[in-house]
């Protein structure tokens, strides 16, 4: 195969057109056999999915908590309002503002050459702020969710003398 390709190469550099199938063979050699290129190609999807497994995890975490904080924070009675869960409600909400209303891009770009401008571990810079992007995301879809119950149903399964979590099950 090697000597074909070898062939090929020559053949082209010499100025002689080749075939479709010909050029395809010799443009995918270079880009996955020469050299033993498909080991980086290998070793970029191992990477990729290790950067999504931790950003989901933190993404998921951060994002729970800060929905827990904030449907927290809205379902305080009006003159009971706990003033410490409050300032965490103005924290998890200016996050959640600012990461959303920020691109991508410049959250990256920003986490590696300004937060962590010493560091040379991409990757977890990289997971690191893709975490905290899919955390603001997820907290939303949780919080909107959660206050998505209508209060006639929690009604009803206090009624029935359901607990809150029960109540949110059924």
């Amino acid at each position: 195969m090697e000597a074909q390709f070898e062939a090929l190469s020559e053949l082209a550099k010499s100025g002689q057109q080749l075939s479709f199938g010909q050029d395809f063979f010799v443009k995918f050699y270079q880009a996955f056999l020469y050299a033993d290129r498909w080991q980086q190609y290998i070793k970029g999807v191992g990477t990729t999915l290790l950067v999504t497994a931790i950003a989901l995890v933190l993404g998921v975490v951060l994002g729970a908590i800060v929905a827990m904080i904030r449907v927290g924070y809205a379902q305080q009675k009006p003159h009971h309002r706990n003033p410490i869960l409050g300032i965490f409600n103005a924290v998890a909400q200016v996050y959640v503002t600012v990461i959303r209303g920020t691109p991508m891009m410049v959250q990256l770009l920003i986490m590696s050459m300004v937060i962590f401008a010493s560091s040379r571990n991409f990757t977890m810079v990289g997971a690191l702020a893709l975490g905290i992007n899919s955390g603001a995301y997820v907290s939303e879809i949780i919080r909107g969710g959660l206050m998505a119950v209508d209060p006639g149903q929690m009604e009803a399964g206090r009624s029935l003398g359901l607990n809150y979590m029960t109540t949110m099950f059924e």
